[in-house]
């Protein structure tokens, strides 16, 4: 199971138990679209690009070792046993947070900044400290990756997905406040965006 990354490392294993919490994470992803709202409205189709690019550029440069990437591929630092673990660590308090958001969202959740039918505000679960856990949860797990693997390409994908989820919360936060005015104003006072505190 284990790539090259893994074989770099000092504690191999975390290399494969990072590699499975993403795989369960994108399982429960890809069943768990099968059961959402039609989409009521959505943001049009150029900002979706850019939030396109960076997104897909975040995961190919956290998780590709291809040649095309040379100096990408070397370490920023050695590895060491104690940034694996802080990796994992990280990960498996990042992908339980990812998942417990989506489920939280439930038929509400789309993988584009979106309103659903019947949309309402949620504010129970990890949405009552902050208002994009989900996306939370995926940067602390990409950050995870990176002190693992500790390479120039992590450490480009995990600024890349950073910007993109950062985007989108913005985004979200605008398509929110234009539905539910004084309810989402209210939510926006006692919650940080991706962050407790920080809005």
């Amino acid at each position: 199971m284990s790539i090259s990354w893994g074989n770099g490392l000092s504690l191999p294993w975390a290399f494969d138990a990072i590699q499975v919490a993403w795989v369960v994470t994108a399982a429960y992803f890809v069943v768990s679209a099968l059961k959402t709202n039609r989409i009521k409205r959505r943001e049009r189709i150029q900002g979706r690009l850019l939030d396109t690019l960076l997104l897909f550029g975040g995961y190919f440069f956290l998780f590709s070792q291809a040649p095309i990437l040379g100096p990408g591929n070397l370490h920023f630092i050695a590895p060491r046993p104690a940034l694996e673990i802080a990796g994992v660590a990280l990960t498996y308090l990042g992908l339980p947070l990812t998942i417990w958001s989506r489920a939280h969202l439930g038929r509400y959740w789309s993988g584009v900044v979106a309103l659903k039918q019947d949309h309402r505000l949620i504010q129970s679960g990890p949405y009552r400290v902050v208002r994009h856990p989900l996306y939370s949860g995926i940067i602390l797990a990409a950050i995870g990756m990176g002190l693992c693997v500790t390479t120039w390409s992590s450490l480009l994908g995990i600024a890349l997905l950073t910007t993109c989820f950062d985007r989108r919360a913005h985004k979200e936060d605008a398509l929110l406040a234009s539905e539910f005015g004084a309810e989402f104003a209210a939510y926006r006072q006692h919650t940080g965006r991706l962050m407790p505190g920080v809005n």
